[in-house]
């Protein structure tokens, strides 16, 4: 029985990562649009998400499935309650994704030849806290969950960084004002791929530790073997 639970239990983690993988490719995808000014690329991202929200909903289904058919306890149950919430982060991370796409189509229409500011820094960091907060789910390492928290200040830093640079050349270059809009809009969408990225990793937390909040400090192993 175990084996037939620990092998539906890596079908639930196999679709996560490959939601993950999709949220990722198509965040970098639709950041490259942006920057390109490609419009064909950004409309290629929308068209994709579609896949993404079918995953998700197959994953969500298979964690309903184990937890009726296997009556999972402890650290599995938790597992799978995390899973069915972690495939819900993702499919919203492909919005996003898909919420970059539709400000790059914009920029590309009404291009002013504004610059881009940190956008390029935002991605990289936002699509790493992504990865990182995923690979920590499947592989249940709190501590780099809890890295994936501490980084979070640092896109917040960065959108705010964008926000002041495109606002100041928004009001000195009145031409810039759609595009800049647009740009702040796709930033707004990297800064809450950051703040799903930080979901995932309290879920990776409440897993290992039984803790919802994400807040406890976990120092003691037996303290974790106690909760599972």
């Amino acid at each position: 029985m175990r084996s037939i639970l620990e092998g539906e239990l890596q079908s639930v983690r196999d679709g996560i990562a490959a939601l993950s993988a999709q949220a990722i490719d198509a965040t970098a995808r639709a950041v490259d649009a942006l920057i390109h000014r490609n419009f064909d690329e950004a409309r290629g991202v929308k068209r994709d998400d579609k896949a993404m929200d079918v995953l998700r909903y197959e994953v969500e289904r298979a964690c309903l499935a184990v937890m009726a058919t296997q009556q999972p306890v402890a650290r599995d149950l938790r597992e799978l309650i995390a899973a069915s919430i972690v495939a819900v982060e993702l499919e919203r991370c492909g919005d996003y994704a898909k919420g970059v796409a539709k400000a790059a189509r914009r920029i590309a229409r009404c291009d002013s030849g504004i610059p881009t500011f940190n956008l390029a820094d935002m991605d990289r960091l936002a699509r790493d806290m992504l990865g990182r907060s995923t690979r920590a789910f499947l592989e249940g390492d709190v501590q780099a969950a809890r890295q994936v928290l501490a980084d979070d200040d640092r896109l917040d830093q960065m959108y705010n960084a964008l926000l002041s640079q495109a606002m100041d050349v928004m009001a000195n270059h009145p031409q810039h004002i759609e595009c800049g809009t647009w740009l702040l809009h796709a930033g707004h969408n990297l800064e809450r791929i950051g703040d799903r990225a930080t979901n995932i990793a309290e879920r990776v937390i409440f897993v290992a530790t039984g803790d919802i909040t994400g807040d406890l400090n976990v120092h003691d192993p037996g303290q974790v073997r106690s909760l599972q």
